[in-house]
């Protein structure tokens, strides 16, 4: 999980009230320049981060974008001593989640959650060849917007609390991805994240019984929801009603605080919002949940 933007008051300001100038808007209000960021990519977007020196600024962005980690650049191979840091710290981790014991990858209790399954069950995926039963676990699909009539390119993710298995759609929207049949449990938690802000990123969790049925996701345009005001950036950072699972194993969330906020390039972590946490825990105080990998 990288930097994520974040607006934590809204402006009052309507839009119309403010002129156009060179790359957004005008506020008479505030006298400040309000930035469009809704139509920049990633990299356009971290470099003004980057101008702006960890410093607030205005900007408009779609809601999505809010939801969302930005591409970092990558570490050049001359920063030795950073990753030498980084494995005392990465060590100190291991010993710390070392102390504690597993937590359970996934529940086997059903809830109620909406099974989004194909209309088509005639799906077909481009260019896949017969494939014989090599012990996976096939899921596979096509991810397009509500109206059905575009392909929306996609990242995949299988997530468990041990290991997450990826992949992405072809420019068609057709994806497959195999897992080992060996850890399926009565339910999957599934994660479709759209490449385009303007689509919104949907988790499903899926029973056995319907996930290896080609399903047919349906993803939501935000294009015209967009939010504006002062814009701050960083890691959504964990509380003490949150649950951090690093490589299958429990850590304090003050530690995962600290060493994510100096070294966000060396993880993966995928965020679990309220809504889904019953998946992993059956806990009323646990709030949300990271899991994490150390790269």
């Amino acid at each position: 999980m990288k930097p994520h933007l974040r607006i934590e008051k809204p402006c009052e300001e309507p839009l119309e009230n403010m002129y156009d100038i060179a790359g957004g808007k005008h506020c008479e209000l505030c006298s400040k320049k309000v930035l469009d960021l809704s139509d920049l990519n990633n990299t356009e977007i971290l470099k003004i981060l980057q101008q702006n020196k960890g410093e607030k600024f205005c900007g408009i962005l779609f809601k999505n974008q809010l939801n969302r980690s930005l591409q970092e650049e990558k570490i050049p191979s001359n920063t030795s001593p950073r990753k030498t840091t980084f494995s005392k710290v990465a060590a100190g981790l291991a010993l710390t989640a070392s102390m504690v014991s597993n937590y359970p990858s996934q529940t086997t209790v059903a809830h109620s959650n909406e099974i989004v399954v194909s209309a088509d069950s005639n799906i077909k995926i481009e260019n896949e060849e017969p494939r014989k039963d090599n012990g996976n676990f096939v899921i596979s699909g096509r991810i397009v917007d509500s109206e059905n009539t575009k392909p929306i390119p996609s990242e995949i993710s299988f997530i468990t609390a041990l290991k997450v298995y990826t992949t992405r759609t072809d420019k068609n929207g057709y994806y497959h991805l195999e897992i080992p049949k060996d850890i399926l449990k009565y339910e999957s938690l599934l994660e479709f994240t759209p490449n385009d802000y303007a689509y919104d990123k949907k988790m499903v969790i899926y029973t056995i019984q319907n996930l290896g049925k080609k399903q047919l996701i349906k993803l939501e345009y935000n294009g015209l929801d967009k939010m504006y005001g002062e814009i701050s950036y960083g890691s959504p950072l964990a509380t003490e009603k949150s649950l951090i699972i690093v490589e299958g194993k429990k850590l304090d969330y003050k530690i995962f605080n600290k060493s994510y906020s100096l070294y966000s390039n060396k993880y993966e972590v995928h965020y679990i919002p309220k809504e889904f946490v019953k998946f992993f825990t059956p806990k009323e105080n646990i709030h949300d949940i990271y899991i994490v990998f150390v790269k």
